[in-house]
């Protein structure tokens, strides 16, 4: 039997496993191919804050038959900078880190930083002019299947914008010197407002996925990192929508960076900071119906001071203000990493959900009191998770010597690995290096013999 014979519902299961450039290949064979290869083809879409790019959203959306086809919206995180849009002596500073942008003639380098200010200008008009938040709403009327959300710092370009992108300083790139930053940074963020909004004023009910991706630190395509600004909200409004997005979510993962997209000098401090986290923690509380939690925190340091310590004083954990103190009843997996809490934190979550939970893991994660061997003897030994995975967490104090001041030779075996096995007579038990065994200290500091 040939491919071509091949019953609808096998053809389009084949082609869900081609790249996107294929599929348009197949697009072009013939009009059953061309219907079963937009199954795939159009199964996420792309929305950003660009009039180019939103024109081509907005025809699919239109289409007679494409909307019912869209199953994920990608939000294109990435954005044009108004430090370098508003100051064309920072703009060409920055020009000259891009190999394919030095070397460039003065008129057209000119022309270049131009162009820039206007895209710029057309991102903050389509966000201002609230054209992202309406569009987005409009089109969820006309697509029945969306159940994801995607934060992707990007960037992600249609085909008639390579060549623009080619001309210019990419999207995420920043003004790197303070006399040249634009008053709010937290503008950066605030795309992901208009999707959550559109939600909200479609009263859509069925996004059960929000996804916000970690950034790729590639030079080449930097995008915008998701940061503590994104729960910046200047109106009580965003809130309320926040409320609503995350009330119907059944899958949350979320990689957040608790510095600015500046970095540490310009990240939002003290109260502004515990605003933000205090509406983070109000979002996860709504989402009671969570089924699977992985919160990860970007840029994990070994010193809680140089990680979070411009949101709160030294000494003190992070745990408290993330929100998770929230219960919820169907949890079946937790995730986290780049955590620093208490032992008992860790295990009252633990016993929290520990008759729903089936998958548990901690990575870079740290104690400031307690040890991991009580917490892997909970597991073990009072709940039935599998798996349950550690990856590389410790102790914040080491024989009284902070575990930032270790040498990293001997901080090594600090650094606990291991997951839960069962063996043959049905026994759990913790498998772990023998050279990083969380049973290797303990009883207040004191090595076993």
């Amino acid at each position: 039997m040939s491919f071509s014979q091949l019953p609808a519902e096998l053809q389009i299961q084949i082609f869900s496993y081609l790249r996107v450039p294929d599929l348009k290949s197949a697009r072009g064979v013939c009009r059953r191919f061309r219907d079963h290869a937009s199954v795939s083809l159009f199964r996420s879409i792309v929305a950003c804050a660009r009039y180019q790019a939103m024109g081509a959203f907005q025809k699919v959306a239109l289409h007679s038959v494409y909307p019912t086809y869209v199953k994920e919206i990608i939000f294109d995180g990435s954005m044009y900078d108004g430090g370098l849009a508003n100051n064309e002596y920072a703009y060409q500073q920055r020009a000259d880190d891009f190999e394919d942008l030095r070397g460039v003639v003065s008129w057209a380098r000119r022309s270049r930083f131009k162009r820039y200010q206007e895209l710029y200008k057309e991102q903050e008009d389509i966000k201002n002019g609230h054209v992202l938040l309406q569009t987005i709403a409009r089109a969820l009327e006309w697509m029945p299947n969306v159940f994801s959300i995607v934060y992707s710092p990007g960037p992600h370009h249609i085909p008639g914008e390579a060549k623009l992108m080619k001309e210019t300083i990419p999207r995420g790139v920043i003004a790197t010197h303070s006399s040249f930053l634009t008053p709010r940074r937290g503008k950066l963020q605030d795309g992901i407002h208009h999707v959550i909004g559109a939600v909200y004023i479609a009263q859509y009910t069925g996004i059960r996925e929000f996804k916000v991706e970690p950034a790729r630190h590639n030079p080449s395509k930097p995008g915008t990192e998701f940061t503590l600004c994104a729960f910046d909200f200047e109106e009580p409004g965003h809130l309320e929508a926040g409320k609503y997005f995350f009330r119907h979510l059944h899958k949350l993962e979320l990689s957040l960076s608790l510095l600015s997209p500046l970095g540490r000098g310009a990240a939002p401090v003290g109260r502004e900071a515990l605003d933000c986290l205090a509406n983070m923690a109000a979002l996860l509380l709504e989402a009671k119906d969570l089924r699977d939690l992985k919160l990860h925190l970007a840029h994990y340091d070994v010193s809680p001071q140089r990680m979070y310590g411009h949101i709160i004083p030294h000494g003190q954990p992070i745990y408290p203000f993330l929100g998770l103190g929230a219960k919820w009843p169907n949890l079946r997996s937790l995730s986290l990493e780049g955590i620093y809490a208490e032992e008992e934190d860790l295990k009252d979550l633990i016993s929290r959900h520990k008759e729903t939970l089936v998958s548990l893991q901690f990575s870079f994660c740290s104690l400031f009191s307690g040890k991991w061997s009580n917490i892997v003897d909970d597991v073990v030994y009072t709940t039935n998770i599998l798996p349950f995975v550690l990856g590389r967490v410790h102790e914040t104090t080491i024989r009284d010597v902070p575990f930032s001041n270790i040498p990293d030779d001997e901080a090594e075996r600090w650094q606990y690995e291991g997951q839960v096995q069962v063996n043959a007579e049905g026994e759990r038990y913790f498998d772990e290096p023998p050279d990083k065994s969380v049973y290797a200290w303990r009883n207040q500091g004191q090595v076993e013999a």
